[in-house]
């Protein structure tokens, strides 16, 4: 053999060899998005990594790992996708020992026109026990009657922010029980104490919610609004050491599925950890940043700079708003279990509940629903002398505020003005959970927040009015007792 047909066979070789080993593992999954029989095209397809459109005949070519475990579609808008168990089904496993596979999925056309609909964002049910579940079954309840209230032809969903259990990851299948009577598609986001904490790395700590739940990745569109859920809880390693992260799959996924949406559109993301730990200042600790907020957001910020973007967060168990960038709000719930289901309040004194989201075309009305609790309670009273450090005050606890609330005064019905913001601790929190006082978690203690509003009445004896406006401009008014 010449010195040229060596070298070109040698070449071939190693081509096969480095395609033989590159490719090794890839999977071709074909199939067909169909409605009652009729193709859907432009249907987004993924494995949560690479992302392909379904052509004009609902076809889709998708080239796929071995490492990928689901393939699943993006609901387009006016349809709804199968639910079992509360839990959207949009997903189906790859066979990972079959090279070429087909895969089908079937949607509906929905029946309800979805320019108005409604959304239900609770965080942090963390169930630790069976008497927990029946706290949970209350929470339920309530949102159940919420969601009878809306008109029988507006659309409504749920989304959970995650910690759906405490650690109890065998408690998955009776959570899905729990949350199926909402008779809702319930979206579910994972949070730090959903994951397989015993696992060696991050890439397998949602094995056991993935098992539950399908995809930590996703999106999905309800009329003119495009919904994404992403995992922000990075695990690393060892027992309950986790960040705020949203890695470079996501984000490279992230840039695909945004392609196809319009620049100015409304935009929702649902994650577990706030992108700012609003609070941080206060603290001033940067141990506590790291997992209490997502230390990549200024790359997520960019990826979403050019939608109308509401970022939508658990974690805390409290509540607060922040404006990260002129188009991207950041909404921090409070939790469906209060202080870990040790009182009927978070530890900021915001109540145990949830928020409700209205959508009209592209706009978004929210408010907080505390459980058991009226649409217009949304701010507590407290009379003169119930915070210690302020014994000439009256306190006000605004649940849900945000700086485009304005929270005013009357004394004997002349207007006061605007009520003084300050950082402080509710009073009934601080009683209710002092170290050492609850029975299941020792460490429990109030949280310091900044939606607490304080005055000075001139006349002890005159009678207090407060009135509260929301962003919205609805009013809420309150006499102190």
């Amino acid at each position: 053999m010449n010195k040229r047909r060596l070298v070109t066979y040698l070449l071939y070789s190693y081509t096969i060899l480095f395609s033989a080993f590159v490719f090794a593992g890839n999977i071709t999954v074909k199939g067909k998005v169909t409605s009652q029989g009729k193709a859907i095209s432009s249907v987004q397809i993924t494995d949560g990594k690479t992302i392909v459109l379904t052509d004009k005949h609902g076809n889709f070519s998708l080239e796929t790992s071995d490492k990928s475990e689901y393939v699943y579609y993006s609901l387009p808008s006016g349809y709804e996708t199968p639910v079992v168990n509360g839990i959207p089904v949009f997903f189906k496993k790859i066979n990972q020992n079959q090279k070429s596979q087909k895969i089908n999925f079937e949607i509906r056309k929905s029946e309800k026109s979805q320019s108005k609909h409604a959304f239900i964002l609770w965080a942090d049910p963390q169930v630790l026990d069976m008497e927990e579940f029946g706290q949970l079954e209350e929470v339920v309840e309530d949102v159940k009657k919420t969601i009878a209230s809306f008109p029988a032809d507006v659309p409504v969903h749920a989304i959970s922010a995650g910690d759906n259990v405490f650690d109890r990851l065998d408690f998955f299948d009776k959570y899905k029980q729990v949350v199926s009577k909402t008779n809702v598609p319930f979206y579910q986001v994972i949070g730090n104490h959903d994951m397989d904490y015993n696992n060696r790395s991050n890439e397998l700590s949602a094995n056991s919610f993935t098992a539950a739940f399908g995809p930590t990745h996703f999106s999905f569109n309800v009329g003119k609004v495009h919904y994404i859920v992403l995992k922000d809880v990075f695990y690393y390693g060892f027992s309950y050491r986790y960040i705020g992260y949203v890695d470079e799959n996501q984000l490279q996924w992230l840039e695909q599925d945004l392609k196809s949406i319009r620049p100015g559109s409304t935009v929702i993301v649902s994650l577990h950890i706030p992108t700012i730990y609003g609070e941080s200042e206060k603290a001033g600790s940067y141990t506590t940043e790291m997992s209490n907020s997502v230390l990549n957001r200024q790359a997520l910020y960019k990826i979403l700079s050019s939608y109308n973007t509401h970022i939508l967060a658990g974690h805390s168990h409290t509540q607060w708003f922040t404006q990260a960038t002129p188009n991207i709000a950041e909404h921090v719930h409070a939790a469906a279990s209060g202080a870990w289901w040790q009182g009927d309040v978070c530890t900021d004194g915001s109540p145990k509940g949830y928020t409700v989201y209205e959508v009209n075309d592209d706009n978004l009305t929210w408010y907080f629903k505390g459980i058991n609790q009226s649409k217009s309670d949304q701010f507590k009273l407290y009379k003169t002398g119930s915070d210690s450090d302020f014994p000439d005050y009256f306190i006000a606890n605004v649940y849900n505020y945000d700086p485009q609330w304005k929270i005013q005064w009357y004394e004997d019905g002349v207007i006061k003005g605007e009520m003084q913001r300050y950082w402080g601790e509710d009073p009934y929190a601080a009683e209710l959970y002092q170290p050492g006082k609850n029975k299941k978690h020792s460490w429990l203690s109030v949280s310091q927040t900044h939606h607490l509003f304080r005055a000075k009445p001139e006349n002890p004896n005159a009678k207090i009015q407060i009135e509260v406006v929301d962003r919205f401009g609805n009013k809420y008014q309150k006499m102190l007792d």
